[in-house]
């Protein structure tokens, strides 16, 4: 019996998330992870951008503030790897829309309130199922 290819939905996406608070960071992996998302948690900007030169990450789930690297810096080198996740950046409070124009000029999808676990985490799930998979930059 020939074996179907697994369409988008029964695939497990591959997400990595960085953030410096190692609470924050366990706690959405956990939730990914029961939610069905393979997941990769960093705290570090530099080993993030290694991480996604390695391996193919579907969605980045990144804090903006990063102890190692400036958001802004950090976006812009994602803007110039290969392949391109779907990015969600997560803020510690409401995004005014200069913050929402700013990101996405960045090249993220989604700017989500990290306060708000549930929102992060259909943040996520809407850049999978909604928003091209990783692609590589022609």
């Amino acid at each position: 019996m020939a074996t179907l290819p697994m369409t988008r939905r029964e695939a497990k996406a591959n997400v990595l998330i960085v953030d410096n608070d190692d609470r924050i960071l366990w706690r959405f992996q956990e939730m990914l992870e029961n939610a069905g998302f393979n997941t990769t948690a960093t705290w570090s900007g530099h080993e993030a951008l290694g991480l996604l030169r390695s391996g193919v990450f579907d969605v980045l789930l990144v804090d903006d503030y990063l102890p190692d690297l400036h958001h802004h810096d950090f976006l812009e080198r994602v803007r110039r790897l290969s392949i391109q996740p779907s990015i969600v950046v997560m803020h510690d409070s409401v995004p005014k829309p200069s913050d929402l124009q700013c990101y996405s000029s960045l090249g993220a999808s989604e700017l989500v309130d990290k306060r708000d676990p549930a929102r992060v985490c259909q943040a996520v799930s809407f850049c999978y199922t909604e928003q091209p998979l990783a692609k590589p930059v022609n």
